[in-house]
Parts: C-alpha cells; structure tokens; sequence
C-alpha cells in the first residue's frame, strides 16, 4: 500500500469518540442532555499522560494520595487498560502502585494508518478526591502477551462520566490487572477476521517486535462466520495454525482461545469452538474454551446474563463481562498449570508471568453489580460515524466509488475493515446480511433445513430461512444435487446479476402471491422501469472488469457475476428507491460499538 494511500484517510476521524479517544487514554466526554448531575465523585476520571523516546516496554510507578475516604477506586493504562480495581483508601493513606505497559505502534478503527503515539496513558476515577504525588517511567523489557483478535477482545473506548455497567469492554482489556513482572499488547480490533487481521497490518506490528518469552493470545470467529470462505474447520483453521506457527517460529508461544459466545439459547459459533481445539491439539498449543464457559455462564444467569453486556447489545461485553471472561482465562491457565495439562516450557513462562495472588478475587461467579449502577444517565447522540468518508482504501478512483460511499453513508457497510474488495465476486450467501439491512429486516430461525448445503450453525441460515417464508427466492435460481436430488442454494457460488435483482423486485412487490409468480425476465423488466440500477450508461457497465488500482486477491467478477461494488452501488438505489433510510436496523446484526 502506497503512502499516498494510507494518507488519503486522514481526515476520517479527527471529530469522532474514536479519534478522541485515542488521544485521551481510551476517554471521551459523555454528551449528557441538559439537566444531569454527577454527584457519585468515583465517576470524575483524572488523566495523566507522560511521552517516551521510542517504543517498548516500561516499568510505570505510582503514589497517590487520598484526599477523601475512597471507595472503590479503578485505576487504567494505556488505552484504557484496567490496571486495578477495587482500591479502598482513608483520607490521608496512600497508594503506591507499579506495572509495566507496552509502547507500540496502533492502527485506530476507521483508519488504515498507523498510530505512531508515544504517549503512556494512566487514568483513574475519584479524580476530585485524589492526589498524584509521584509517576515515574522507566525502560524496562519484560515478556509481553500479545492478543489478536476481534471487537470482543479490543481496547473498548468509554465515557466520562464513568459508569462500568454501561461501557464496552473487551475482555482482554482487563488483563492487565493480573500481571506481575509482563504486560499486555492488545491489538484486537472490531470487525477482525482472521483474514482481515493480517491484511489490515495489525499483525505485522506484531512480528515486528515480539521477541522470546512473548505469549500471542488467538480469538477469532465472530466475523470469520460470516465470511463464505472462513468456514470453521476450512480457512479459519488454516488461519489459526498459520499465526500460531509463525508466532513460534518468531519465540512466542501461542494460545489459542475459542470465540466467547453471545447470549443466546442457540449458539452458532460452536463449529468455530471445535475447529480451535482441534487446531489447537494438532500443534499441541494450549487451548482455553471461552465459548462453552460463556455459553454455560449465560445460561445459568439467565435474565441476569444482560447486566453483563452493553444495553441492547447481546455481543459485546461491558466492563463486569469483560472481567469475567478475563477471571476464567486466569483460572485456566493456572488450572492447566497445576495440573501439569501443559507442557512444562509453557508453564515455566506463565508461572512468571501472572500474580497469582490476584486469582483470590478470580471465582467468575456473579459480580454484584447495584442497581444504583443500571441506572445510566441519558445521552444525545454524537458523530455518526457512516457520515464520514468509508474507511476503505482500495475503492479511490473505481467507477463504482459513488455507489460504495451512498451505501456507506447508509449503514450498510462494516466501518471496521480496511479492504472492501470491489472488484470481487459476491458468494450468494455473503450478500444476505447486507442485503437486509438494506431491506430493514431480520432473519428468521429455526432454519428448517431446506436446503442440504445450508446448515443450522451457519450465520447466513435465518436469512435464508426468511428468503424461504418470504417467497424471495425464484426456483430456477434452486440448485441440485445430482446424486441426492437435495435441493441446494448454492451459497458459495458468484452472484448472477439476474438472481440480486430478483431478490430485489420481488422484496418490492408486497403480494406474497404474486411475488411466486415473478420470474427472472419480468423481474429484469420491472428493475430497468424503476431504474432501480441508476442510468442507461451504468447499466451497461455492468459484468465488465473493471480498471483495478491494484492486484484483487479474489475472483474478479465478470460476464453475468455482478461485483461487489456493484452490488452496494445498486442496493443503495434500491434504498433510495423502497424508502427506511431513517429506520432502524433490524435486531440480531451484530453491530460493532465503534463511535
């Protein structure tokens, strides 16, 4: 990628929390309506910043003071990495604390550039009622735990004034509080497949300063699902095996984690949970199964699993889920530890590495969390960040660069992934999520298996099913099996012009009755009277390769395929066109908090 190109997304971000973010210890300002007052004074958060020479690791030592008696103190580095929690101090006592934190180069979300800050972030609450007397830096290199992987993991930003229950937490973030003489490199990001986590940079960082005695943490699998080409046990797998293997090949020594599961009574990611133990026993690397000890977990909570989650959100953990995913990390591996589960090169490095007296605090049982804590101050909305420019460097300069932004602009693309790949083909089930969005519609389970290449665990099967109890599907675009005679959807097969605008015209027409009879030709027809795919000349642009500013590493789609700058150009017609541009996305999609 060019300097040019990095460059050219600069000006994405400079106005949004992530942004704001960055530069203030993982903080923003919460935009309170009129009205609020603060008055629980553990909610102030203070920030303190110092700046070093070069990147590394270093020894932070800390001395505060009470002012006041204290409560419950939380203490973060970094970006907001949670250091300690907990702290309870007289008026007059004083704290002192030392950690290390790590010093690398970062790649922010809605950005494809490097972050080169040399800034040590160190942030606490009761910020009215505490004294920093002493903090002091020093270069020191000790063993680093890197983590890669998704929105579930990453440095999650949050709001001042500061209420754990309502903000987003990976659970990786809260790792630091267990460390003894090592320190933590979280770079998870949102939107991350295990593809997109090396294409976007994120592990070339890595490579380029991990060193012996570094652990590398793999949780991947929320995104990959949905990924066509990223099956469980096809080229996720592969991909897991390759980081773990080139992570030792570099002195580290990798762990591979299942994805936590969402808090649901079904759930899909259980394929994904089973290929990494598999990958793991294969390479003989430790395994941590985070998704049947969630899975579990929120089944026993039951109503209470929520308080454990953003608001509204059955994805992405607040602060209480993320510690308590991090407490059962622990555990395991000081489980596999004492139990001799691992081999002895690994449990001689993490002996070292982690504060087991910590673990005392560790039961991952139910934290209490108050009332007084549910009760969230109201906000306005801040930046949507779909108004700013996508996110994507491979779309400058292709004919189809309108359509992409509009559809953008619409909420229908990821803001977290740096590669949109528009010249490529789309795999017929990999257009569903997008396509309801579009339609402002959700899926529908339990998928009653129609179709034998199409499975209960996939993400793509409530779209599916909802393509099935619709009538959106024409039968002659019903695939086959010739040995079997079970009728297939053909989920990986390229998108046919004729079979996206099916879909479309047939969404449009509200009679369930006359949608079945709508064939492929009328459904043309109707398409060109609407022109629901713009103008004469862009039509026939259509299955034409198109001027490609650099190499496409999937089939490009030509001749009847339509690509998927294409398929977002003419979805944002078809928006323009059946109106729900100001309604809400439907439930069950999944969406990252990037802000």
């Amino acid at each position: 990628m060019s300097r040019e190109t990095e460059n050219v997304l600069d000006m994405n971000i400079k106005d949004t929390d992530t942004w704001k973010a960055l530069n203030n210890g993982g903080w923003t300002n919460r935009r309170l309506k009129e009205g609020y007052k603060c008055d629980n004074c553990k909610r102030a958060i203070a920030i303190k910043k110092v700046t070093v020479s070069e990147f590394g690791t270093y020894r932070v030592d800390l001395e505060f003071m009470a002012k006041d008696n204290i409560r419950d103190m939380s203490l973060f580095a970094g970006r907001r990495n949670m250091v300690s929690r907990g702290i309870n101090l007289a008026k007059g006592e004083k704290y002192k604390k030392s950690f290390y934190i790590a010093v690398t180069p970062y790649i922010p979300a809605l950005s494809a550039k490097r972050y080169d800050d040399k800034t040590i972030y160190v942030s606490f609450t009761h910020a009215d009622i505490v004294e920093l007397c002493d903090i002091k830096v020093v270069k020191e290199e000790v063993p680093v735990i890197w983590v890669a992987g998704d929105s579930t993991l990453t440095d999650q930003n949050a709001g001042i004034p500061y209420y754990p229950y309502g903000s987003c937490a990976g659970w990786a973030q809260t790792l630091l509080r267990y460390m003894d003489k090592a320190t933590v490199c979280n770079l998870a990001h949102s939107g991350m497949t295990t593809n997109c986590f090396r294409d976007d940079g994120h592990f070339d960082i890595a490579k380029e300063m991990i060193k012996k005695g570094d652990f590398f943490i793999i949780q991947f699998g929320h995104n990959d699902q949905k990924r066509r080409n990223l099956k469980a046990f096809e080229g996720y797998k592969e991909n897991l095996k390759r980081y773990a293997c080139e992570v030792r090949e570099l002195g580290a020594k990798p762990v591979i984690c299942s994805p936590i599961s969402r808090n649901s009574d079904f759930s899909l990611l259980k394929p994904y949970r089973d290929a990494c133990l598999e990958a793991a026993k294969e390479l003989n690397i430790p395994f941590i199964d985070l998704h049947d000890f969630t899975f579990e977990k929120w089944q026993e909570f039951g109503e209470n699993a929520k308080d454990y989650f953003i608001p509204g959100d059955i994805t992405h953990t607040n602060e209480y889920g993320a510690m308590l995913v991090a407490d059962f990390f622990v555990m395991e591996i000081y489980r596999k530890i004492s139990s001799n589960s691992i081999s002895s090169d690994y449990s001689e490095s993490l002996t070292d590495l982690f504060d087991w007296k910590t673990l005392e605090e560790a039961s991952y049982k139910e934290y209490k969390i108050e009332n007084i804590e549910k009760n969230l101050p109201k906000e306005l909305p801040g930046l949507d960040i779909f108004s700013i420019e996508p996110p994507y460097v491979d779309i400058t300069d292709i004919p189809d660069s309108d359509g992409v932004k509009k559809a953008y602009n619409y909420g229908l693309l990821d803001p977290c992934v740096m590669y949109l790949h528009p010249h490529a083909v789309m795999p017929r089930a990999q257009l569903l999520m997008v396509m309801f969005k579009a339609f402002r519609m959700a899926g529908k389970r339990p998928y009653e298996n129609r179709f034998a290449d199409i499975n209960e665990y996939d993400w793509d099967a409530g779209y599916v099913q909802a393509l099935i109890d619709e009538e959106l599907i024409d039968d002659v675009t019903i695939g086959e099996n010739k040995d079997t005679g079970k009728l297939m959807f053909r989920p990986d097969d390229p998108l046919k012009y004729d079979e996206f605008i099916s879909f479309l015209v047939r969404f449009l027409e509200k009679d369930i009755e006359k949608r079945k009879k709508l064939s492929l030709a009328e459904c043309l027809k109707k398409a060109e009277e609407i022109k629901l795919i713009g103008d004469k000349e862009y039509k026939q642009s259509f299955g034409t390769v198109k001027c490609m500013s650099e190499k496409e590493r999937y089939e490009v789609a030509k001749g009847a395929n339509i690509s998927r700058a294409e398929v977002y150009t003419v979805l944002s017609h078809f928006m323009d066109i059946a109106g729900g541009i100001e309604s809400d996305l439907p439930s069950g999609l999944d969406i990252h908090p990037v802000h």
